[in-house]
């Protein structure tokens, strides 16, 4: 576990791997309340060039979040993910992939009590195909 003032800028660390349920996909797309038939309509996705229901962008958001907490690099003085900047969907992601999240390190920004941590997030499937990337900012008491 670490704590702010453990993690050095520079530093890179990969999660364990997840993969990706039939039930994940569906579920991120019930709670999401998306309506679009890329996601609703089997017929429909398989008339795309994806063939089948993709996982919808903020669905792998959602599991990159879970899988920078299994990476066991934070401790519980994180506060909270406060943003994500520069975010870049890459590829597909579907049921059956599994996926796992590479960060490194890019800042740290003390701020009194609390420190925020800058940090570069590239989400992978098992080909080493950039499913997604983006810049998150973490917020730690100090």
């Amino acid at each position: 576990m670490g704590t702010f003032s453990d993690v050095e800028v520079g530093e890179s660390f990969s999660s364990p791997v997840r993969e990706l349920t039939e039930d994940d996909v569906a579920s991120l797309i019930r709670i999401g309340g998306y309506t679009h038939p890329l996601f609703t309509d089997p017929a429909f996705a398989a008339a795309t060039r994806f063939g089948r229901t993709p996982m919808p962008g903020e669905g792998i958001l959602h599991v990159m979040g879970g899988l920078a907490e299994q990476t066991g690099r934070f401790d519980d003085s994180v506060i909270a993910l406060i943003g994500f900047e520069d975010v870049r969907f890459r590829a597909p992601a579907f049921a059956g992939d599994t996926l796992r999240l590479e960060i490194e390190v890019l800042g740290k920004e003390p701020k009194g009590d609390r420190g925020v941590l800058i940090m570069a997030w590239r989400c992978l499937d098992a080909r080493d195909q950039v499913v997604c990337e983006a810049r998150a900012r973490m917020l730690f008491r100090i």
